[in-house]
């Protein structure tokens, strides 16, 4: 393709030269009047432009291989020369399709300058791995033959509408199939097909300790592992939830309640809740005959119409305390 450029540049320096030599042409010829078939649709420049015979672009697709194997890769190129006088290659929009092959990657486009000319080629990377690639009778079961719809190069004026476009063809694709001739052969032959492979022999193989034996202590090994595990749980359970305090079964609860109640009416100076806890503790007393005189003792101080000092109020405490449990 470079050649064919650096010919182009030089077709375009004879042509200036000659151009140069003979001075501006008398009348500019119509398409109509050139020795060159000009596809419809596409300008024509008569002196202004060589590539495609006074067009003003040209396009080359081919395909490499064309012959290949089922699941090979192929390199599709599609290269547009483009007199930059007349054609702005940034205007230029390509379509092609490959169907049943699909692109391994997006096409890559690279550029190339040459005076006023310039070469742009896209690249596709394509591959077919579907039953639609496969060669299968009928055609053939040897072969298959594709053959692509044609690129279409479009180019667009400044506000992107459609100015005029051309096609390029690409060359028919033959798929071989993977099978080989004397696979097939023997396929044809035996009509079965070993698809086996014989391996040497190995050698019985040898352990250090029996597999019996390692499994068993494998096994007592778990078991400890396990009655371990319980015997922690066990002493985390007692430890998060220790044994219920017994209850003090002891004989006067009530004349404790009765007592502890009486100090913290007396510390919190409740002299009506105080004299009730005096009785309150007298009734307790009462029962018991032996602490019959510290009964009356705490319906005196109950209905005294003095309000007990402390160190008297501790004194009945303790010593009803002491007898209350004697008792």
């Amino acid at each position: 393709m470079k050649a064919v450029l650096a010919a182009f540049a030089g077709a375009l320096v004879l042509a200036g030269g000659a151009l140069g030599a003979s001075g501006p042409p008398s009348s500019t010829p119509s398409p109509s009047q050139s020795p060159f078939p000009i596809q419809s649709g596409l300008p024509f420049h008569a002196s202004g432009s060589v590539i495609g015979e006074g067009t003003p672009l040209k396009a080359y697709a081919n395909i490499v291989p064309t012959v290949h194997l089922f699941g090979d890769t192929l390199q599709a190129k599609l290269a547009v020369v483009a007199d930059t006088r007349w054609v702005d290659p940034a205007r230029l929009r390509v379509t092609a399709g490959f169907a049943p092959y699909t692109t391994v990657a997006a096409p890559t486009v690279l550029r190339i300058h040459v005076g006023r000319f310039e070469q742009l080629t896209w690249t596709w990377e394509l591959r077919c791995l579907t039953a639609k690639c496969v060669p299968v009778s009928p055609p053939s079961e040897t072969l298959h033959v594709f053959r692509f719809p044609s690129a279409h190069i479009e180019y667009l004026k400044a506000n992107g509408a459609k100015d005029f476009g051309i096609d390029a063809t690409w060359p028919a694709v033959e798929v071989l199939s993977q099978v080989s001739p004397g696979v097939e052969s023997a396929l044809l032959d035996n009509r079965r097909y070993d698809w086996q492979y014989s391996l040497t022999p190995v050698v019985a193989p040898t352990f250090r300790m029996s597999p019996m034996l390692l499994f068993w202590l494998a096994l007592g090994l778990a078991g400890a592992a396990a009655l371990g595990s319980l015997y922690a749980g066990a002493r985390w359970y007692r430890v998060l939830r220790p044994r219920a305090a017994a209850v003090d079964a002891g004989p006067r609860p009530a004349l404790d309640r009765a007592l502890a109640l009486l100090a913290w009416a007396h510390e919190h100076g409740d002299e009506t809740l105080q004299r009730k806890a005096f009785e309150r503790v007298a009734s307790e007393l009462g029962v018991v005959p032996a602490v019959d005189e510290l009964s009356q003792a705490a319906r005196e101080l109950a209905w005294s119409p003095d309000v007990p000092e402390d160190e008297e109020v501790e004194a009945f405490t303790e010593e009803a305390r002491e007898k209350g449990r004697g008792a």
